[in-house]
């Protein structure tokens, strides 16, 4: 176990040894946030646009236990295919990925924007809507400070406890691509930081430049996999897709 995983998984008790360690060089010493502080954040964040919500309603399903649920994640994945139209499941199943990795990225990030803390989501709860909406709750808000690099706090708190996990899952109930997979969540770092404050931008470089996120953009943004968004009847082409106008246009007329 790596000393940040360590200190993730302690409560924040109020003993002095466990309200401070030291994580590995350069993150500098992580402290348990004042739960209030959190929940301060994460209202500033959620103001910022309905992507950075996340409430504190009790109802809906734990998060993690989705991740190794194969028939919530199936369900899943039919209910959002259903919504967008999408007639293969690769498509569905990346777009509920990259639903949820929006959401984290922009929680997590917009928390630490708007209150320097990086909120522990290993509580999170989610509701698919009826309109394929993912919300995102928290009902007990918690997290950490650090006077280093936040990035490390972030990578375990995103990408390890959740979209490893998820990524397994999805792959065991649907035939996707691990690669778009963590395109997906790489594209939603840069979508979550756009609305933020510029500063981050050097705080997303460090993000994406270390496995598994290395490599999943091109040095312009540009994607190195699709979405394949596009694939579903009234789909469009992100920002950052690599395909050619040419080949979205062949497949959108097979729909026409």
């Amino acid at each position: 176990m790596t000393p940040v995983m360590s200190l993730l998984n302690e409560p924040g008790d109020g003993h002095p040894d466990r309200e401070r360690r030291t994580a590995p060089a350069g993150t500098g010493a992580i402290r348990r946030a004042d739960p209030a502080a959190v929940a301060a954040a994460l209202a500033s964040t959620a103001a910022t646009s309905p992507y950075f919500t996340v409430d504190a309603d009790r109802t809906g399903g734990s998060l993690s236990a989705f991740h190794d649920d194969p028939d919530a994640l199936a369900d899943a994945v039919r209910r959002i295919g259903a919504h967008f139209g999408a007639g293969e499941a690769r498509v569905a199943a990346s777009t509920l990925q990259f639903l949820l990795a929006a959401g984290l990225w922009s929680v997590a990030l917009g928390a630490l924007a708007h209150g320097g803390v990086v909120p522990d989501l290993r509580r999170l709860r989610y509701r698919i809507g009826e309109d394929a909406s993912v919300r995102l709750s928290l009902p007990e808000p918690g997290g950490w400070t650090t006077d280093g690099d936040p990035v490390p706090l972030l990578r375990q708190t995103v990408v390890e406890e959740h979209l490893r996990p998820l990524h397994a899952g999805l792959r065991a109930v649907v035939k996707v691509a691990d690669g778009l997979l963590w395109g997906n969540a790489a594209a939603a770092v840069r979508s979550a930081l756009r609305p933020l404050p510029a500063d981050l931008a050097d705080l997303g470089d460090r993000l994406l430049s270390a496995p598994p996120l290395r490599g999943a953009l091109a040095p312009d943004g540009t994607r190195r996999s699709c979405c394949l968004f596009y694939r579903t009847p009234d789909g469009h082409t992100c920002r950052a897709c690599p395909l050619t106008g040419a080949a979205v246009t062949r497949h959108q007329g097979h729909h026409a």
